[in-house]
């Protein structure tokens, strides 16, 4: 018995494959993930995808703690917009938070802004240490000093 395949149906799988092919071909550029081991490392890569990123930074983590067990993805994106880091003082606590997507460096800035001010009132201070454009140069991280505290949300 020959079995057929109708044309809407090989038409949509053709499309699928072509859809799925070019999502694999043409990432949208370096990968980025930040992993964290409690008040022990914290430890970012890039890489071709958010996967390979992860897997980067999960393994420098449990090489700088001993355990893969104590890290915990923070972050991981597939590349495109900016992504920070800040760290984050609570009145008891302090930890280190990241963010990736952010389409501009200054939405990226903002959102770490409004992230501190969501610790409130327990937020003694954050401070956002690095910039990190995902769109090209991995060299172009800036290193920056901004920080709030309560008295910057105050009003």
């Amino acid at each position: 018995m020959i079995r057929t395949i109708s044309v809407p149906f090989f038409t949509a799988v053709i499309l699928l494959v072509a859809a799925v092919s070019s999502v694999r071909a043409d990432p949208a550029g370096p990968g980025y993930a930040a992993v964290y081991a409690p008040e022990a490392a914290f430890e970012d890569c890039r890489g071709a995808t958010a996967a390979d990123a992860m897997t980067c930074a999960a393994k420098a983590c449990a090489a700088a703690v001993g355990s893969a067990d104590d890290c915990y993805t923070l972050v991981a994106c597939d590349a495109g917009g900016w992504a920070a880091i800040m760290g984050v003082m609570l009145e008891e606590i302090h930890f280190t938070t990241a963010s990736c997507g952010a389409p501009t460096r200054e939405a990226a800035i903002e959102e770490m802004k409004a992230r501190c001010a969501g610790y409130l009132p327990h937020m003694q201070e954050c401070w956002l240490s690095r910039v990190i454009p995902l769109h090209g140069d991995e060299d172009a991280a800036e290193a920056v000093e901004i920080s709030w505290s309560k008295a910057d949300f105050k009003g």
